[in-house]
């Protein structure tokens, strides 16, 4: 059985080194890193299951007397507005709860703070002893975060961060089109159309639109209708209005809340002549048909693979970048679309 110590012989290193570069540890180089895991891939090298074991529970003792710290970075234009975004709030609950259940402390970090830069921001985190950071929605024009990401466990809660390259955990926009389709299928509609913002769009990597123009393919009986993206990130009533008049759908996928009560207000009688199917609410009332997200188990997921990643000490930008999907979906009936077909 290959051990440390015959890795460290074949480098010329200390044992100590070639543990600490195993560890992915910021207290070797990164060129130590790649050295010693090399070594370790040519020999056969395997870590033993139980003492890998043994050492994480340590660590998390070790964490839990001084109670390291995970950064919720948010940069939405006022401090707490957050807040009122569903998903980031969801996110934040369910993550907080699942750092603390494993001894961590989760707290909200604006990037916004005047006076002080992400690089100074670095410093400060990394002082207070934060050892992970969870990357909340950023607005499509924030700037790059010029954090010291070495310093870091980091991971993304959406697509909005183009560099540096970071894991991620996400809900899984594809598997809720689909979902959405079979639903409005069911329910005997065969002119679906798709309404999106742009900036939605680009956030969500097109998944949702290529799904569905796949779906749609897939479904001959179906009129194929060409969606309508809203160019501005805003919703855009005139141009709903007349791509309404102009394709004729018989059902809408959508997100926007006030969709039904403007359909009503342009003489559409809602489900009976326009059914509407919400592909992302988190908290949607009664009336309202679609998909509920449960942004929480998001938070949550994220939260306890950020652990994972402290706990073994992945830092910096991701070496092999992987996306998490979460399928934490409930169906709402509501009173927007028709009943299911009886056959």
């Amino acid at each position: 059985m290959v051990t440390q110590k015959d890795v460290a012989r074949q480098t010329g290193l200390s044992q100590t080194a070639v543990s600490l570069a195993l560890r992915n540890s910021p207290e070797v180089s990164a060129e130590t890193i790649r050295v010693v895991r090399l070594a370790a891939r040519r020999l056969g090298y395997r870590p033993d299951p139980l003492i890998s074991a043994l050492m994480a529970q340590r660590h998390r003792r070790h964490k839990d007397s001084f109670r390291a710290k995970i950064a919720f970075l948010t940069a939405f234009p006022r401090r707490d507005e957050w807040k009122e975004s569903d998903y980031s709030a969801g996110c934040f609950a369910g993550a907080r709860q699942a750092a603390a259940e494993r001894g961590y402390v989760c707290e909200p970090v604006w990037l916004r703070e005047p006076g002080i830069s992400a690089a100074r921001l670095s410093g400060i985190l990394w002082t207070q002893n934060v050892q992970g950071l969870l990357i909340a929605p950023l607005p499509v024009d924030f700037p790059p975060l010029d954090i010291e990401w070495a310093k870091f466990s980091a991971l993304s809660l959406d697509y909005s961060l183009p560099r540096p390259v970071l894991s991620r955990v996400v809900d899984d926009h594809a598997f809720g089109i689909e979902r959405v389709l079979d639903e409005v299928s069911r329910r005997g509609y065969r002119r679906p159309g798709l309404v999106l913002r742009a900036s939605q769009d680009v956030r969500t990597h097109h998944s949702r639109l290529g799904v569905f123009l796949v779906q749609r393919r897939l479904r001959p009986d179906w009129e194929e209708i060409p969606p309508l993206i809203l160019p501005e990130d805003r919703w855009n009533e005139e141009l709903f209005a007349e791509w309404v008049r102009r394709e004729r759908p018989d059902v809408v996928l959508t997100e926007e809340d006030r969709l039904p009560a403007f359909a009503r207000s342009i003489g559409l009688r809602v489900p009976q002549e326009l059914g509407i199917a919400f592909f992302y609410k988190e908290h949607p009332t009664h009336t309202l048909s679609g998909l509920q997200i449960n942004s929480v188990e998001v938070g949550a997921t994220a939260a306890r693979i950020l652990i994972r990643m402290i706990e073994t000490n992945e830092r910096g930008e991701a070496r092999v970048p992987t996306t998490t999907l979460v399928q934490s979906f409930t169906w709402n009936d509501g009173r927007t679309l028709r009943r299911p077909v009886t056959r």
